[in-house]
């Protein structure tokens, strides 16, 4: 009877290391896990074939297309969680029948990121923001523009610059891409540059006659216009938000007849948004 107690024992104990071992996810190397998101791979043209669905896209869902995406960064980071692999995908908007690069002015590039923890055997996905349009003419930022940046003492993500200029309006932002510790990336814009001169004509026209401004039209356009740059900075030594370091942002410039010279202000990380979040009093804010 006893040796019947124990073999269902050992059994029953048998059953249940299966049953969670089948329920943990698989190790894998990182490109399986990669093709898990982009599915097919081209051996003549060496890149994933990505062709996210609307519901995958956010922006530009109505353009669709396929994107050639390669490898374009890979961090590996010693953390609590244990060792974290950061990986960058980007790609273009792509003719695999024609073998060329396509798009339009309105178009985007596609960008990637994948957190990986190592396990026995391999890596297993941790978070994962595979489609992130971003870029323009259906081009996504080389990797020169891209960097990879410590945003908290166990907070890291990848941030690029971007420049858009429409309608007269110029500005350029910094997009930021952080891994919160778990299994989510987000995404945070802070814008950097902004400037109306251009639909104004600097003042120095009237938008609507075409003719010189008079001084009282030059003085009412001057109230209007709007020219402020700002440098960038993590704060690792300031108080932390979410396990996020604040950013120090420095303004020059001037808002109509407001000016700024160096003037700093502190954006902080927005736990219950999952980004940072311009505050109202930043000048750049809303621009």
């Amino acid at each position: 009877m006893k040796k019947l107690l124990l073999l269902a024992l050992l059994l029953s104990s048998a059953a249940s290391h299966a049953h969670t071992a089948s329920a943990m996810p698989r190790a894998q190397t990182p490109e399986q896990i990669v093709q898990r998101h982009y599915r097919n791979y081209s051996q003549q043209h060496r890149c994933f074939r990505a062709s996210p669905s609307d519901a995958e896209l956010g922006y530009n869902a109505d353009y669709g297309g396929e994107f050639c995406m390669r490898q374009t960064k890979r961090e590996i980071r010693q953390t609590a969680q244990g060792r974290l692999m950061y990986l960058l995908y980007t790609g273009d908007r792509f003719d695999f029948g024609k073998g060329e690069s396509t798009g339009g002015r309105v178009q985007s590039g596609l960008a990637g990121i994948f957190v990986l923890k190592q396990v026995r055997g391999g890596w297993q996905l941790l978070a994962a923001k595979p489609y992130i349009e971003i870029g323009t003419y259906g081009v996504a930022p080389e990797a020169k523009y891209w960097s990879f940046r410590q945003f908290g003492r166990a907070r890291w993500g990848f941030m690029t610059p971007m420049s858009y200029l429409s309608h007269g309006y110029a500005s350029s932002e910094i997009l930021i891409f952080t891994h919160n510790g778990a299994g989510k990336v987000s995404e945070s814009r802070i814008t950097t540059k902004t400037n109306n001169g251009y639909i104004l004509d600097n003042c120095r026209t009237n938008r609507d006659t075409g003719q010189p401004n008079t001084p009282a039209e030059r003085q009412k356009c001057r109230g209007e216009w709007h020219k402020l740059s700002a440098s960038f900075r993590i704060m690792p030594h300031a108080r932390p938000t979410a396990g996020f370091y604040p950013l120090q942002l420095t303004v020059s410039g001037f808002d109509g007849f407001k000016r700024y010279r160096n003037q700093t202000f502190l954006i902080h990380y927005n736990a219950a948004q999952e980004s940072y979040v311009e505050p109202r009093t930043y000048p750049l804010a809303n621009k």
